[in-house]
């Protein structure tokens, strides 16, 4: 059984750069019509974020942030200064509802 999640808390984050696999973001623009490109730019900012605790080789955080009146959800992990970017989707209702809970 995986470990349980943890909650969200809001933060500011921003970092010296943030990167992303350009095959993983043409791949996530196809799918759902914004790349990582677009969806990095929630950084820096205010996002509730969370630690990933399913055990991935490397720590991993799940954020929900905004940016021009829709709400994302965005897995990264750090590297050193830098973030990289794993992948996004536009939140769920739940997590819209939490982020506007959390944030208003």
């Amino acid at each position: 059984m995986p470990p349980p999640k943890r909650p969200f808390r809001l933060v500011y984050r921003a970092f010296d750069r943030v990167e992303y696999d350009l095959s993983k973001s043409d791949e996530i623009f196809a799918l759902r019509g914004f790349d990582l490109a677009y969806v990095s730019r929630i950084f820096p900012g205010y996002v509730l974020e969370r630690e990933d605790t399913r055990g991935y080789a490397e720590p991993r955080y799940q954020v929900i942030g905004e940016l021009l009146c829709e709400v994302f959800f965005v897995v990264y992990t750090r590297r050193e200064r830098a973030c990289r970017l794993i992948t996004a989707w536009i939140a769920e209702p739940h997590e819209r509802n939490l982020w506007h809970d959390l944030t208003q």
